[in-house]
């Protein structure tokens, strides 16, 4: 899990939990970041992937995944560092396949590349040049140091599906201060107003996030989408 906080810290600028110990970090962490293209994407950071897990654990385990499920394109994060981490990537690609998402667009991220001698790291690369050839080959950053950062962005705004922009008149209570942080940070907000313990606004948000967010429990009653572009 630490891979995939540190990865999530670096890419967003955030100061999330990093830890190496198992179930230190099971909640799912989402930020925001801008891509080269401006646009602006969700990044969730989801529980760490564990191989043979109890069967008591499992469903609990998995229910935490739902952001896999829903996700446009999926990062699969490796420790490039640990021996075993082509076999440790084989257990993820069988769970995305159990999770039904083994379609789903993908980019392969190698991190700890600092921690590579330069004769491993050598290595590394020429695998890397000649998979890009066929398959885009994997991206080598460092979540510590920020090296490959830029070249992960480019290739997320590459591969990140058209998101359209729809308008939606929405009532959302200020108890849900999550939702609406993520509807200014994602969307824009045409207008705004409080009333009582709502805010009722006008927005402008991607049709994924609209969806992501659950927007549609929010519509005020007798109005519906507005526009789409």
């Amino acid at each position: 899990m630490d891979l995939l906080c540190r990865r999530n810290n670096a890419l967003s600028r955030a100061d999330v939990l990093v830890s190496s110990r198992m179930f230190a970090t099971l909640d799912p962490t989402i930020r925001a970041l801008r891509l080269p293209s401006n646009r602006r994407v969700l990044v969730s950071d989801t529980v760490g992937f564990i191989r043979d897990l109890p069967k008591p654990l499992l469903t609990a385990f998995r229910a935490t995944l739902e952001e896999v499920q829903e996700s446009s394109l999926i990062l699969h994060v490796s420790d490039v560092s640990n021996p075993h981490h082509t076999e440790l990537d084989e257990e993820v690609d069988k769970i995305l396949r159990e999770l039904g998402v083994s379609g789903r667009q993908k980019l392969h991220v190698l991190n700890k590349v600092d921690r590579l001698t330069p004769d491993e790291k050598e290595t590394i690369l020429r695998f890397a040049c000649r998979k890009s050839k066929s398959e885009g080959g994997p991206i080598l950053v460092s979540g510590m140091t920020g090296e490959g950062i830029d070249e992960l962005l480019r290739r997320m705004d590459e591969e990140m599906p058209t998101d359209p922009l729809i308008t939606l008149s929405l009532r959302v209570p200020l108890a849900e201060g999550r939702t609406l942080a993520l509807i200014h940070a994602m969307g824009r907000v045409l207008h705004s107003k409080i009333d009582e313990a709502e805010m009722v606004l006008n927005a402008e948000v991607p049709k994924s996030i609209a969806g992501r967010l659950h927007l549609a429990d929010f519509v005020e009653k007798g109005t519906s989408r507005l526009a789409a572009t």
